[in-house]
């Protein structure tokens, strides 16, 4: 089976934060800007790449700055390579700071007979003495061009909300004294709650993801029988996703898989045999933005209790699936799906969450959990993987998942609609 949809034309993105909502609440908290430190909470505000500098995951490479007022821009402070980018992207102020690639722009200089020596001379003829590039990226650098954006921006006696949870207790003391005498306190969690909810743009890539995760994943199903390895089976999916994003048109597709079966279904060693309960939990990512979708199969009759454990678990998800909508809280979600667990004949079952919000976090889950902890209320437009999964070592790993998106009167299913809830018995 293979489901073909109409191609998503992925433009370049303009930056997804809605400043109204952020404007809202800051002015609640009493904060005039966020400071964003995360590559990808960079990204989702400036529209722009933070840079391969940012993979060391250290504070000063990549930085957005986001004035409670929305009529301002977002500054931003990122590395030479990539402020092309982000000036076009329309960070404004934009601070730049050197890294490690050399490089230079000889553009204004070509069209002359002058050598190579003489084009590279005028192209970085503006280098100040001892021009050197430090061996990834100077910290101190990247924290004196945030104090000049911040004195531009009038914010340098500001109270500055910053995404605390992105920056390294080794680097905290430095941004301190960098931003000082403005004042910082902790916004991850008001980060964390504007992230949560996606623009257009971002529930269009999560769509798109969506669909070729599923028509990837049902192209799969054939490839799954007794012999298949786990290896074998994950670099296939790989090869699908690429191939169904090409057929789409679709560009910066990446893929992640998580496939396990038989009775130890964490390590899966070996292959596929008879009567395997076979979990496949996989997503393919569009632009940063990863898909999550999950189904159970068996190949072959499976046991007996495996058929009573999935039937509890589709039982529970149809429960908790038909609670999403707005004003829903997610902890009375987790407390219906455990409910019916329980009520299933299973009162040890305590999964600590049935799902997470999607979007561009470093993997594939992030804010908010579906958990008993936890304080929040569905809103439209928020994308949620919503899942019930048991891993029992003996019998099998089991899960049912599905990407939802809220609306304004419940809930869309944006993958998973062409994939039966059931146990599949595959031959």
């Amino acid at each position: 089976m293979t489901i073909i949809h109409p191609a998503l034309p992925i433009a370049t993105m303009a930056g997804h934060i809605d400043r109204d909502r952020a404007a809202r609440l800051m002015q609640a908290t009493g904060l005039d800007a966020l400071v964003l430190a995360a590559p990808e909470s960079f990204g989702w505000a400036t529209g722009a790449p933070a840079g391969v500098a940012a993979n060391w995951r250290r504070l000063g490479a990549a930085i957005a700055v986001v004035p409670a007022d929305p009529t301002r821009p977002v500054g931003a402070v990122v590395s030479d390579l990539f402020a092309g980018a982000a000036e076009a992207a329309g960070c404004a102020p934009l601070h730049r700071h050197v890294t490690w690639p050399e490089t230079a722009d000889l553009r204004p200089f070509l069209g002359t007979a002058e050598d190579a020596a003489t084009l590279v001379a005028r192209a970085t003829a503006q280098r100040p003495p001892h021009f050197a590039r430090p061996a990834t990226f100077d910290r101190a650098a990247g924290l004196a061009a945030l104090r000049a954006l911040l004195s531009d921006q009038g914010l340098s006696q500001s109270r500055l909300g910053v995404e605390l949870s992105a920056v390294p207790a080794a680097d905290l003391p430095a941004l301190e004294a960098a931003v000082a005498p403005a004042r910082i306190t902790d916004a991850s969690p008001m980060v964390e709650r504007l992230r949560a909810h996606k623009s257009p743009a971002e529930i269009a890539l999560l769509r798109e993801a969506g669909l070729i995760t599923e028509t990837a994943l049902l192209s799969l199903l054939p490839e799954l029988r007794e012999g298949a390895t786990r290896a074998a089976l994950g670099q296939r999916f790989g090869e699908l996703v690429r191939q169904v994003a090409q057929r789409r048109g679709t560009p910066a597709v990446t893929a992640w898989e998580y496939i396990g079966f038989g009775a130890s279904p964490w390590s899966s060693p070996g292959g596929i045999a008879r009567g395997d309960v076979v979990k496949v939990d996989v997503g393919a990512v569009v632009g940063g933005y990863s898909a999550d979708l999950a189904r159970t199969f068996a190949c072959g009759p499976p046991h007996p209790a495996a058929r009573e454990i999935h039937a509890a678990l589709r039982n529970a998800f149809e429960i908790g699936r038909a609670l999403f909508r707005p004003g829903a809280a997610l902890r009375e979600i987790h407390a219906a799906c455990l409910g019916a667990m329980h009520a299933a004949g299973f009162p040890s079952y305590a999964r600590g969450h049935f799902g997470h919000g999607l979007g561009a976090s470093i993997w594939s889950e992030e804010y908010p959990y579906t958990a008993a902890d936890s304080e929040v209320v569905l809103e439209p437009g928020m994308v949620m993987a919503f899942e019930l999964p048991w891993y029992l070592d003996g019998l099998g790993g089991f899960i049912v998942e599905d990407m939802l998106l809220v609306t304004g009167s419940g809930a869309e299913t944006l993958a998973g609609g062409g994939l039966p809830h059931a146990l599949v018995e595959l031959p």
